[in-house]
């Protein structure tokens, strides 16, 4: 559906010939392109009076085809009283896909100065729309474009009027058509002296010449768009057709970026936020609809965590959570337990195999318009919101800009995968804008209207109720739900906008983890090391490690000589390690023949299972080189080895009815680690490592605990026994 507003300023400009300017454009629906619109000719001191407003519109859509009469209705019916004012010059542009790039008195000083001959100048395009057939009758142009286009025009209020008088038109007929055959009539385009800006001085349409017009700033930062081939700076922007995409990144820049100061709203905001904390004045915040959605990802329990510690009051939230991940079904429930009684509602829905992605956000959307929420912010299980302001102020983003639909930009930790591309693909998924990498990392912009993002976004209630029954996430079945919604908002004229004037938190890499879910493992997080390091440390690291390793020498206990004992590993890793090996529970029988080894003979056997036969080997090398290597440089001044090696690392099962002890032995290694992964007097009885040198015992019976000691010659070492219970310990013997 098209939508167009006719507005007009009646501004005396101080010009040579004191000319009259009216500033016209039609549409029937205030949206955001409109919006755009009047912020770029606010930005210039251009004044506008809306007219058409609120008008059925029954133009067709022509997104898909032909049409665009009632405009000329509108236009003819509104312009009439200036017919007579033959000095009044009237700007005419739609509404929805046009930007001011530049002032009043700049168009005006242009018209005059080339086209004084003319009396009503057209914008030029590459295409003969709608009729191809007519290209063979337009006449040549010295230079530039040929071909009109109906969405950018200007000339004086007789003619003007005259030209929408000539015939009847009806609502659907097609607007450009209608201009172009009074165009083609040789006799009519003398009598109106009608011509073509060709080459783009003071009209630009994008359609088919993208790669010709770009941004170019001047000396003082400011934002301008540039027609290369051509080199003029146009005033008025028309994004038609399918550059309509083009259009919104143009729009991000001219006029809302400086390459000096960055973002110029910004400031004013933040400004207005200070002036308004100083005061003592807080917001009333609006009701939300929080929205989650979990697939196949890792690390929900932190997600979950991270959305309830949202700095937000829980007595403005409904909560709806869709769980179709069977791994994940306990650890939402839990979660879901946890949180009772805290949101005003809650609706879970936890591996319904009969309710599918797509129904399961329309019911969200569904859900929102009846609980009456304000706002709907829906996001995904892989998407972690570290500020705990960020919801907080996505609200008061959308308020301030008068944003419909904002996301924050995300990106994957020391990666460019973002929930932001800026462009789509033939094939209607992400294309990478040519601005992607500097958005993503290093500009700092209020909002970009962009073109397509994975979900997690914040919509105004009022646009769900709006079209919560046109099924927007079932719009294009061809693809995925988000980008379904994206399309649907796109061919609705609603922008999507991201932020990135906050880090506000980042995306969890979940490629491979549907694949992970089918090993049979128990705590498939335990081997995402590598995809997600950050929220691998926060769950798996002790909490006490960082400060270890950054702490001064002394401080790190020495129960023995060269013997250091310090935290390393969380309860929860080694609870969830000794799970995993008892759930493979091919534990070795503790003989001296051992398959598993080059050489089939093992000097001092235990009972054990190695990090290679779960899987686990890459993962644990690169933790020992990540985390253990740094203390043992600490600690061993002078010795260096990275990467480290390692062909031994192994759990070890202690129990008095299986093997309770080890005899005194060196380790086939530089140094060793030994850490206890379970406690003694909950779980075991007995146990500790006697260094026979020194005749020093150490208990080793704090869980996540490591003892680091060398190998060979020095550290002759028994394992004493386990007289109750079972005792796990991890063993790895580093650099051999």
């Amino acid at each position: 559906m098209w939508l167009y507003i006719l507005l007009w300023g009646s501004t005396l400009l101080p010009l040579v010939h004191s000319t009259e300017v009216l500033v016209v454009t039609v549409a029937t629906e205030k949206n955001e392109g409109l919006k755009r619109y009047l912020r770029s000719a606010e930005r210039h001191g251009i004044d506008v009076h809306v007219f058409g407003l609120d008008e059925d519109w029954k133009g067709g859509d022509t997104r898909i085809e032909q049409g665009g009469g009632q405009k000329i209705r509108i236009l003819r019916r509104q312009l009439e009283k200036y017919k007579d004012k033959k000095d009044m010059v009237i700007i005419f542009s739609d509404a929805y896909d046009v930007i001011w790039a530049n002032g009043l008195d700049v168009l005006i000083d242009r018209f005059t100065d080339h086209y004084s001959q003319h009396r009503i100048i057209f914008g030029a395009e590459p295409f003969c729309w709608p009729k191809k057939e007519l290209a063979i009758e337009y006449p040549l142009v010295e230079f530039g474009k040929r071909f009109l286009n109906s969405g950018l025009f200007m000339g004086y209020a007789p003619e003007i009027y005259r030209m929408l008088s000539l015939k009847e038109v009806e609502d659907k007929d097609d607007d450009q058509l209608y201009f172009t055959m009074i165009y083609l009539d040789e006799k009519l385009r003398k009598e109106l002296k009608m011509g073509l800006d060709s080459i783009s001085r003071i009209f630009q349409n994008l359609n088919g010449v993208q790669e010709d017009v770009k941004i170019e700033f001047d000396q003082e930062g400011t934002a301008y768009v540039f027609n290369t081939p051509y080199n003029t700076h146009p005033v008025l922007i028309h994004g038609n057709g399918i550059s309509k995409l083009y259009l919104n990144y143009l729009s991000n820049y001219v006029g809302e970026w400086s390459r000096e100061k960055g973002c110029l709203r910004c400031e004013q905001r933040k400004k207005m936020e200070k002036e308004e904390e100083e005061a003592g004045e807080s917001m009333e915040l609006p009701t939300i609809s929080l929205a989650v959605f979990i697939s196949s990802t890792p690390f929900v329990e932190e997600v979950l965590n991270a959305l309830g510690a949202q700095d937000y009051p829980k007595s403005k939230i409904h909560l709806f959570i869709y769980n179709s991940q069977p791994f994940h079904l306990e650890t939402v429930s839990k979660w879901a337990e946890s949180q009772k009684g805290e949101f005003i509602s809650r609706s879970i829905i936890n591996v319904d195999m009969e309710t599918g992605e797509r129904d399961a956000r329309q019911m969200a959307l569904e859900s929102m318009v009846s609980r009456g929420s304000e706002y709907l912010f829906m996001t995904n299980g892989d998407i972690y919101l570290q500020r705990e302001e960020a919801l907080r102020d996505l609200v008061k983003k959308s308020l301030f800009y008068d944003i419909d639909i904002i996301s924050p930009i995300l990106n994957q930790p020391g990666k460019l995968f973002s929930n932001f591309w800026g462009a789509i693909a033939h094939n209607g998924y992400y294309a990478r804008s040519e601005d992607y990498v500097e958005i993503v990392n290093v500009w700092c912009t209020s909002w970009i209207v962009e073109c397509s993002f994975m979900l997690s976004s914040l919509i105004k209630g009022d646009l769900v109720k709006n079209h919560v029954s046109s099924r927007p996430f079932h719009y294009s079945k061809e693809l995925d739900p988000d980008m379904s919604f994206a399309l649907y908002a796109r061919h609705k004229g609603h922008f999507l906008h991201v932020s990135n004037e906050d880090s506000d938190g980042f995306l969890i890499v979940s490629d491979e983890f549907a694949n992970d879910l089918q090993k049979g493992r128990l705590h498939t997080e335990m081997w995402q090391i590598f995809d997600n390091r950050w929220l691998w440390e926060q769950r798996y690291l002790h909490d006490d490690f960082v400060k270890i390793l950054n702490g001064p020498v002394e401080e790190v206990p020495q129960p023995c000589p060269d013997v250091y004992d310090y935290a390393l590993l969380s309860p929860r890793f080694c609870a969830e390690l000794i799970e995993e090996m008892e759930h493979f529970g091919e534990w070795s029988d503790g003989s001296n023949s051992d398959k598993r080894l080059a050489g089939g003979y093992e000097n001092v056997p235990t009972r054990d299972i190695h990090m290679n036969q779960v899987g686990f080997e890459r993962e644990w090398l690169y933790f020992i080189n990540e985390y253990v290597r740094p203390m043992q440089e600490k600690m061993f001044i002078g010795y260096f080895k990275n990467p480290i090696e390692s062909h031994m690392m192994f759990v070890v099962r202690y129990k008095p009815d299986e093997q309770a002890s080890l005899r005194p032995h060196h380790d086939a290694s530089t140094f060793s680690i030994d850490i206890a992964l379970n406690q003694r007097g909950v779980d075991f009885e007995g146990g500790g490592v006697r260094y026979v040198r020194y005749n020093c015992t150490v208990p080793a019976d704090e869980v996540g605990h490591t003892m680091m000691f060398p190998g060979r010659l020095t550290h002759l070492h028994e394992g004493l026994p386990t007289t109750k219970g079972t005792r796990y310990i991890l063993v790895s013997f580093i650099n051999p």
